[in-house]
């Protein structure tokens, strides 16, 4: 008889523990009559805001605009470059391609966090900017990034929708650059019921310019001052957010918790996560293991006999995928690609249950093993 699955994402099992005061914030929120721009999302921005460090939070509806806004709001388009990760979700990089500037593909560590001497390297005279990612759940040095940034005089964006709650060097992850932009949607660690994002800065006026992206380019006076998108985060998505928000300390104690139980199972086997850096506080977003290439099939196979199931994180670098073309194709970019060969994400979510974990941890280590 095989054994029941386990899920992957916690979705359905917040629901039924959390869902009534979900819906209870939703309906609140609803009845006040605002379905956007309502009270909440001035709320959540205030609350995002200070979390990160930032002097202001721009709700909008995803990730992907967010990091679009970001680099729109700062001129870079036609004729620029951006200097980009290899690895990392398709949005990181065709955020610039919207802009209409190019991706500048860069090689990335065994952590898969940008290389800053690869991105060195590949800087140009049309360079403009640089999209750091924060990977899985842990942050790039920020002292070092900012450097980087600043001395080549480089526009430095942070993509932190996988690292909300991480930090490194004492600084929050959402603190970095110029902008920062953070991801809601249902798989993160902290997701709103569809899609949302929020752009993060310092500046006021940039702050400003984010607010009249977001809503057809609409001016603080209610002008329709500059071609804009609709980009709005629903009030009710903003309610729910708020609850999450007063949730997530304890859940990133249960996934830290859950990661140290597969660090202990997955010791000296051929199966070796990517860990925590120094001076690093990981959120786990996502387990990340690396297996040899040859065995990672077989792997996940036998994990999926068992109803473990198990997902990949990224199995194609960026320059790789089709809509980069030849220019993509021809970036070097060998870790990454000894990366999506390699790595196989296990299930991390507050809501396992003990025995679940339990037996992830035992089946990854049979399997990894041969034993």
């Amino acid at each position: 008889m095989n054994a029941p699955g386990i899920p992957f994402f916690a979705g359905a099992r917040e629901m039924a523990v959390h869902g009534a005061g979900h819906l209870e914030a939703m309906a609140s929120a609803l009845a006040q009559g605002r379905a956007l721009q309502g009270p909440q999302v001035a709320e959540l921005e205030e609350r995002l805001a200070s979390l990160c460090g930032r002097a202001h939070a721009v709700a909008v509806g995803s990730c992907t605009d967010a990091l679009f806004f970001a680099l729109a709001a700062h001129g870079i388009g036609a004729g620029d470059e951006v200097l980009v990760p290899a690895f990392s979700f398709i949005a990181t990089a065709s955020c610039i391609v919207r802009a209409g500037a190019r991706p500048v593909f860069v090689d990335v560590d065994a952590a898969g966090l940008l290389d800053l001497h690869a991105a060195a390297a590949a800087c140009g005279p049309r360079t403009r900017a640089i999209l750091a990612v924060q990977l899985y759940g842990q942050m790039l040095d920020p002292a070092d990034l900012e450097a980087f940034a600043a001395e080549r005089e480089l526009v430095l964006v942070e993509d932190a929708a996988q690292a909300f709650g991480a930090a490194a060097g004492g600084r929050p992850a959402g603190s970095v650059g110029r902008a920062s932009c953070l991801s809601f949607d249902p798989t993160k660690t902290v997701s709103a019921p569809g899609s949302g994002g929020a752009v993060l800065c310092d500046d006021e006026d940039l702050a400003g310019r984010l607010r009249r992206l977001r809503w057809h380019g609409r001016d603080a006076e209610g002008r329709f001052a500059e071609l804009g998108y609709n980009s709005q985060l629903p009030t009710a998505s903003a309610a729910v957010l708020l609850r999450k928000l007063d949730l997530d300390p304890a859940w990133t104690l249960r996934r830290r918790a859950i990661a140290a139980q597969y660090d202990a199972a997955l010791d000296g086997t051929p199966a070796q996560p990517i860990g925590v850096l120094p001076g690093r506080s990981h959120v786990f977003h996502k387990y990340v293991v690396r297996v040899p290439a040859a065995a990672r099939d077989r792997l996940r196979t036998q994990l999926a006999e068992q109803g473990i199931p198990t997902l990949v994180h990224y199995a194609v670098p960026l320059p790789r995928q089709p809509l980069f073309g030849p220019g993509g194709a021809s970036a070097v970019v060998p870790g990454a690609e000894a990366l999506s060969r390699e790595v196989v994400s296990l299930p991390i979510h507050a809501l396992l249950e003990d025995h679940e974990v339990m037996r992830i941890a035992a089946a990854v280590r049979q399997a990894a093993t041969g034993s």
